[in-house]
């Protein structure tokens, strides 16, 4: 009895000793590889003129892993559970990050057409280029005011408009935005009329936006077919365990169940990505 005590003592010493060792040397790995996401984050922000708060930016990278994976473990009582909502943790501020920034790309791009009136006009009234985005700047709210603004900024720094025009085009990539900075830069190297050339830019655009709206509406059906669709199998599952927690139990026991497990899951992957494509249509 003395015996298995030290034992015990002994397995349960070595493994406090290891864990002192380890787990500050993890957790600084750890910390040092979120900082770096953290960083990566605020850099996209910033580039996008979108100001968070790094504390409140890094909280969300270290409290977002953290619940969701004491839900995963609650919800499945098992380490897979748990795991899974680590990783979905982990990615959730990298969605959030991203939707920010296609929403102000998208509120962009929804201005884009009223930003050439405005140029349009200022031309017509005998302002210069530079004069008729200093008039834009003021008039239209944000986004477009905020990134003509850095192109009358980097202007006063030295840097040439051609250069700053196609800055702005690798921020906000669009069609609408490539057809407007390719007319002002040809238009300044031919001497051909940008007011002139922006009228037609203004209709060539609406008639875009107009021709996007409609496939928009049209796809949408199918959109929302899709998803249902994807959900359905997910729903039953999980409304199915909810009754039956032991209901796969059979399958999940025997080689073959699990082998049919792996293959839905990766039907359903593939049905999902299926009919994204064939619900995605570009003009």
């Amino acid at each position: 009895m003395a015996m298995k005590m030290l034992i015990y003592i002994l397995f349960f010493g070595s493994a406090t000793v290891l864990c002192y060792q380890l787990v500050p040397a993890i957790w600084d790995k750890v910390y040092l590889w979120r900082a770096h996401g953290v960083e990566a984050q605020r850099g996209k922000l910033k580039e996008m003129f979108l100001d968070m708060d790094p504390q409140k930016l890094f909280l969300l990278n270290v409290i977002s892993p953290t619940v969701l994976c004491f839900v995963g473990l609650g919800i499945t009582r098992s380490l897979i559970g748990a795991l899974m909502g680590l990783a979905v943790g982990f990615g959730i501020p990298a969605i959030i990050v991203k939707n920010m920034i296609v929403a102000r790309k998208s509120k962009f791009h929804v201005q884009i057409t009223d930003g050439l009136m405005i140029l349009s006009s200022c031309l017509k009234g005998g302002l210069s280029l530079l004069q008729s985005i200093e008039a834009l700047v003021e008039e239209l709210p944000q986004p477009i005011s905020q990134e003509f603004g850095l192109i009358l900024r980097e202007n006063k720094m030295g840097i040439s408009l051609e250069e700053s025009f196609e800055n702005l085009n690798r921020r906000m990539p669009s069609e609408e935005l490539n057809l407007l900075t390719t007319s002002i830069l040809v238009a300044r190297e031919t001497g051909g009329d940008i007011t002139q050339l922006f009228g037609r830019l203004i209709g060539t655009i609406r008639a875009k936006v107009k021709l996007d709206d409609s496939v928009k509406t049209l796809s949408m059906q199918g959109k929302i077919q899709g998803i249902v669709m994807s959900g359905l199998p997910i729903g039953f599952a999980i409304l199915v365990v909810s009754f039956n927690p032991n209901y796969f139990d059979i399958m999940l026991s025997h080689p073959l169940g699990r082998g049919l497990m792996v293959y839905a899951v990766i039907s359903e992957i593939i049905g999902m990505y299926m009919i994204r494509m064939f619900s995605k249509v570009n003009v």
